[in-house]
């Protein structure tokens, strides 16, 4: 299978290397486009009306000065445009994207930017020891790597929903198993907002919440499993809309 593989983390993180050694080992084609550093937070993103520098780095890897969905977009319309993947995997990132987190998410961005242009995606993160350096947790990234493969190889007797990419998060523990959970409730991070000096800010958070709501995600991942959901990739209506006809009736154009 050839496999196109982005993140928010840049081309050179841990998480991305990883699921490419593992992926290859496994036998598939394995093509990266990402960052040519750290984008996380960027969402859904694109580089609109200004130049996007890239750079081939080997036969199998391309930097992007851009967002992560930049890269998913320049792979597809472009790098790749001649011979098309048959999955687009954004990650592995670097922490979890569960609840209201895969709103801000660039690996999620870049999975969605691919899924909206019909491709087949996966967004795939891993809780991470934060108080660590990333080189120490390669055991995390290793599981995560790991337990993807495995869906890959089933993904061919699986029923995929039109217009939906795959949300895949790993607690970087041995899992006591994986669920399929609704990405609901709560980040997994509560924001924070710090003042450095007069005028300066940084916005993060690592307390972290957990309703306790089994459906969820955000409690499964805290509970010790890998969770699977799915994501719809483009925004739209929700199927019953409040009636505003009352307020739109009589509104004056001039």
């Amino acid at each position: 299978m050839r496999i196109l593989l982005c993140n928010d983390d840049g081309y050179r993180a841990i998480g991305i290397q990883t699921l490419a050694r593992h992926l290859r080992q496994g036998g598939h084609e394995v093509l990266i486009v990402a960052p040519s550093e750290e984008r996380s937070g960027q969402s859904h993103a694109m580089t609109f009306f200004r130049p996007i520098v890239t750079h081939r780095i080997d036969e199998q890897t391309w930097s992007v000065e851009g967002t992560p969905a930049d890269c998913a977009a320049l792979a597809l319309h472009h790098f790749l445009r001649d011979r098309q993947p048959d999955l687009v995997v954004s990650g592995i990132n670097h922490g979890m994207n569960v609840g209201w987190d895969v709103n801000y998410s660039g690996t999620v961005g870049a999975a969605t930017e691919a899924g909206l242009l019909g491709h087949r995606a996966i967004a795939v993160s891993v809780d991470l020891d934060f108080r660590r350096p990333a080189l120490e947790q390669g055991e995390r990234f290793d599981r995560a790597a790991n337990l993807l493969c495995q869906i890959i190889a089933r993904l061919d007797h699986a029923v995929w929903p039109t217009g939906q990419i795959l949300n895949v998060n790993h607690p970087g523990i041995i899992a006591k198993g994986m669920v399929q959970a609704n990405c609901a409730g709560y980040n997994m991070h509560e924001p924070e907002i710090t003042q450095r000096a007069p005028g300066v800010f940084t916005m993060g958070g690592s307390k972290r919440i957990d309703r306790g709501d089994p459906s969820e995600d955000v409690s499964r991942v805290q509970s010790g499993y890998a969770t699977l959901s799915f994501l719809l990739a483009r925004q739209s209506s929700p199927a019953v809309s409040p009636d505003w006809a009352e307020l739109i009736e009589g509104l004056e154009f001039v």
